[in-house]
């Protein structure tokens, strides 16, 4: 509670302690200091819960890959998605490869964010191609965009956010009939995007 409500003082305190501290609570630490920009601790105590003795689970990777993500370090991402399958024999879920699409798309590395995404044994899930949809924006990358804005329109077609984000990246290549056209299959298909609201 304390870590999710950013008193990462009072969370830390309580977390040193505790008499016996399990996955749990290092899960809920991690994740506390990754929602507020201190994504190098977060590596750390994951490191120091290793060295403890603890095994991490499915959800300890997920929660340091979102870590990883969220704080732009790739090596550490990998390394740990890499320990993941090799050490642990875990096998990565389809929300273990959204989070590495994530943390290499943020990066930059789109190619190797899609190369990932095909070699995926499973078929990837509409949140990995979010992602990728998503890096393909903060990069301008059109091409890609365009690739994976169509795959995204086969998986959710009814989805308003898949249009404006491949609309948002036609118009910040100044290509303006691209966006027209968006926004007409958009009107056509009867899909609407949803207004922004604040409780301010």
């Amino acid at each position: 509670m304390n870590a999710k409500c950013g008193n990462m003082e009072r969370a830390t305190k309580l977390f040193e302690e505790m008499p016996k501290r399990d996955i749990i609570s290092y899960c809920s630490m991690i994740q506390g200091l990754s929602i507020h920009g201190h994504g190098a601790q977060a590596v750390g105590l994951f490191a120091r819960m290793l060295n403890e003795g603890l095994t991490p689970d499915d959800v300890a990777f997920t929660v340091i890959l979102i870590a990883c993500s969220r704080a732009g370090l790739v090596e550490e991402g990998c390394h740990y998605f890499d320990c993941m399958r090799h050490q642990y024999s875990i096998v990565p879920s389809p929300d273990h490869y959204a989070c590495m699409v994530d943390l290499l798309g943020r990066s930059g590395r789109l190619k190797a964010a899609y190369e990932l995404i095909k070699s995926m044994p499973v078929e990837p899930h509409a949140c990995a191609w979010g992602a990728l949809l998503g890096a393909c924006k903060l990069h301008c990358d059109i091409e890609l965009g365009e690739l994976v804005a169509g795959r995204l329109f086969e998986l959710e077609p009814q989805n308003a956010g898949n249009y404006v984000l491949l609309s948002n990246i036609y118009a910040a290549a100044d290509r303006w009939l691209d966006v027209s056209l968006v926004r007409y299959k958009m009107k056509e298909r009867g899909i609407r995007k949803i207004p922004g609201c604040s409780w301010i």
